[in-house]
């Protein structure tokens, strides 16, 4: 039974847990979460959403957009379609996440902080 705390957004049920928020990295997930927003505003699966408006909730700029959105159709998360000078029109799939274990999550790989933070030692 869901809990309701004020007026948030649904995410799907599991997005983190299951590791795919770490697999598609921050700005697709971000923008997934953008969609969802989207969806719940309009009641529906399927809605237009433009570059600008993902670009002013996300912070994030228009390439990164594109990038996300290349990204969340590969992993089969949405899909879209535009007509030329019109918004991207965007559809929600139907999908459903099991929960993994943290050894099983997948993780990007990052740089250790301390690679570039070399310091010379005094005389």
């Amino acid at each position: 039974m869901p809990v309701n705390i004020g007026p948030f957004t649904q995410i799907p049920s599991k997005f983190f847990s299951s590791g795919v928020a770490s697999s598609l990295g921050h700005p697709a997930s971000l923008v997934l979460l953008a969609l969802c927003e989207h969806a719940n505003r309009h009641e529906a699966n399927r809605f237009k959403a433009s570059d600008k408006a993902l670009a002013s909730e996300t912070g994030y700029g228009s390439r990164t957009i594109c990038d996300a959105r290349k990204r969340l159709v590969e992993h089969g998360l949405i899909s879209c379609s535009r007509e030329n000078g019109e918004s991207h029109v965007y559809e929600l799939r139907a999908y459903s996440f099991s929960w993994a274990p943290l050894e099983k999550r997948g993780r990007q790989k990052r740089k250790p902080r301390a690679l570039f933070a070399t310091r010379s030692a005094g005389p």
